[in-house]
This record gives structure tokens, C-alpha cells and sequence, in this order.
């Protein structure tokens, strides 16, 4: 895994503040060719976005319009939120260009403030609820890497977000994993795939894949890098 972004990572982990994140995240994704990013939860069909925003790098006059008319339940790329887990380019939301007026309206008027391309992010949490960091940007140069660190970077800002937009003084979560557990998924922060680990650790591919399965079951958490992202995030494991 890219060591800038590790660090990166590191540095929105000790942040108390979204000032200080939306600073961060700006250098951030600069780095892989983005210009402006929006962090959020999605609420449910008709309920107001705003109280599920959680930092917002866009365009002052879209993010009012965008909010104010609830553009969020129709937009395309919001909606595909709730049917993946892995991160998609906009242009790679399903709907009906033809029959679908008010999702084609929204896709047009964000192209008109020069929002016409990006990268999504969809972010499962706990309890069912569903969240989103969308990337404003060309995609057509990001190979796999790229798409993997500003995947995990993603799932961690909205993390440390959604912890410091929390109730004051609520209990720090922590979730047990085995020393095992934790030591195969330091080695997938990295980047390392199951069978390099298997070499590093001297266990076979297909333990080390149980292992990172334990470990999600553990945590509750939707796939591999969500595992680590997690894990990283309550301190059950140090870069």
C-alpha cells in the first residue's frame, strides 16, 4: 500500500476536527487527479439529506441546490450506493436516460457546475444505514492501486467522520480479533494478497483467506479492505 497514503490515513485518525479532514482530504485526492468531494450518509426515501452530511467539498451553490431539492433520492449515482459494495464510476449508475426525467435532470445540471465525471464510493455501516464519499474527477487514468487506496481511503474518512460527529463522550467500540487475526490483516493494509501473506506467514492461502473471514464476521463488518479499515480505525491494529 502506498506509504503517503498510510500516512494520509494516519493523519485523519488522530483529527478532531472536520476543518482540519477537509484540508486533508483536498491534498489527498488531489494527488490521484480530483478537485472536490462530498462525505455523507444517505436517509431514507423523502427524508432531508443535510442532517447526514458529513463534509462537503463541493460547490457552494450546487451543494444548496442539491440539498434543498432532495436531488439525493433521485439521483442515479446515489441510488446505486444501496446495490454495491465497490466503488464505480459515475457514468456506471444505472437508469433510464430515456423515461427517467428527473435523474436525467439532476445528471445534467451537476454537468452544468462541471460535475460531469467521478468516482463513487459506497460505504455499508452497521444497523443497515448506507453512506457514500463521492469524488469529483476523471477516472479513465486510475488503474486498480488507485482505486483500491482511494477505496480504503474513503472508508476511512467517513469513518473518523461518523466517530466525530457522534454523541460526546459515547464509549469507544472495540471489537476482538485474535493476534492471528490482526497479524494477517496488518499484511493486507499493506497491500499484500492472500497468497504473498501465505508466504510471509508460512500458512496456506486458503487459512489466511479464513482468517480475514473471522475476522469480518468479528467485526461486522462487508468485505476485506472494509476489515482492515475498521480494525485500524478502534486500534486493533498499528501501521
Amino acid at each position: 500500500m502506498n506509504a503517503d497514503l498510510m500516512s494520509t490515513i494516519e493523519n485523519i485518525q488522530h483529527q478532531t476536527s472536520s476543518d482540519a479532514i477537509l484540508d486533508i482530504m483536498y491534498g489527498a485526492i488531489d494527488q490521484y487527479g480530483f478537485e472536490r468531494f462530498i462525505i455523507s450518509g444517505l436517509p431514507d426515501p423523502g427524508v432531508d439529506v443535510r442532517p447526514f452530511v458529513l463534509l462537503s467539498g463541493w460547490d457552494d451553490e450546487w451543494y444548496e441546490r442539491y440539498t434543498t431539492k432532495g436531488y439525493v433520492h433521485l439521483d442515479p449515482v446515489a441510488r446505486h450506493c444501496f446495490s454495491t459494495t465497490l466503488p464505480f464510476d459515475w457514468s456506471e449508475a444505472p437508469y433510464d436516460r430515456e423515461n427517467d426525467g428527473p435523474a436525467r435532470r439532476v445528471m445534467e445540471e451537476a454537468r452544468d457546475f462541471g460535475m460531469d465525471q467521478g468516482l463513487c464510493v459506497p460505504v455499508h455501516m452497521e444497523g443497515g444505514m448506507q453512506g457514500v464519499v463521492s469524488l469529483v474527477g476523471k477516472t479513465d487514468h486510475l488503474d486498480e492501486t488507485g482505486r483500491l487506496e482511494l477505496h480504503m481511503l474513503s472508508l476511512y474518512a467517513h469513518g473518523r467522520l461518523r466517530y466525530l460527529n457522534g454523541p460526546i463522550g459515547r464509549p469507544t467500540v472495540r471489537r476482538g480479533i485474535t493476534p492471528r487475526e490482526a497479524e494477517i490483516l496488518k499484511w493486507a493494509a499493506t497491500g499484500k494478497t492472500a497468497a504473498e501473506i501465505a508466504d510471509i506467514t508460512g500458512l496456506t492461502p486458503r487459512t489466511i483467506n479464513q482468517h480475514c473471514e473471522n475476522a469480518q464476521k468479528r467485526m461486522g463488518t462487508n468485505n476485506r479492505l472494509h476489515t482492515v479499515v475498521e480494525a485500524i480505525r478502534h486500534k486493533l491494529i498499528t501501521l
